[in-house]
């Protein structure tokens, strides 16, 4: 009878140490597995306000990084080089894709739709983001002046 006491323990010994060898192996897992979307995520390429953008850089960017924030995508289509020739550059692009069969004419359609209205957005934003920073320039620049004007008048 001892004999097969000795069997049950050594058995749930076995079985004890092959689930504590699972969680470990799973919790690894995990581990690495979170370690491998961080890294994915910082891939992408921190948008510094100095750097000068061609449009086909910028298309490019917008495509590989389609998720970037708008803030970022106003700040590069500020620093962009040359003509803004965004439309023609993506649909280059694009069509590209269309002709070696990656995309059909259906996708390429609502690809193009999409990709004008975020132009339009980033333009709009642009916009009114230098329309904000010639309004403050002339605030600060015309209160100065009116001081001086009302300084003037009380003498």
């Amino acid at each position: 009878m001892l004999n097969h006491l000795g069997l049950f323990i050594d058995y749930s010994m076995i079985i004890l140490f092959v689930a504590l060898l699972g969680i470990v192996g799973l919790s690894l897992w995990f581990k690495k597995r979170k370690q491998k979307v961080l890294k994915i995520q910082s891939d992408k390429p921190k948008v510094d306000s100095n750097i000068e953008w061609t449009s086909f850089e910028f298309v490019q960017h917008l495509i590989k990084y389609p998720d970037t924030s708008d803030e970022d995508f106003v700040t590069m289509y500020e620093n962009l080089l040359d003509e803004d020739t965004l439309e023609k550059d993506m649909e280059d692009y694009w069509k590209r894709q269309l002709v070696e069969d990656k995309i059909t004419q259906e996708q390429f359609k609502k690809i193009k739709k999409a990709f004008n209205q975020r132009f339009k957005k980033i333009r709009k934003y642009a916009q009114a983001k230098e329309k904000s920073d010639d309004i403050v320039k002339w605030v600060v620049k015309n209160t100065d002046d009116d001081r001086i004007t009302d300084e003037n008048f009380k003498d």
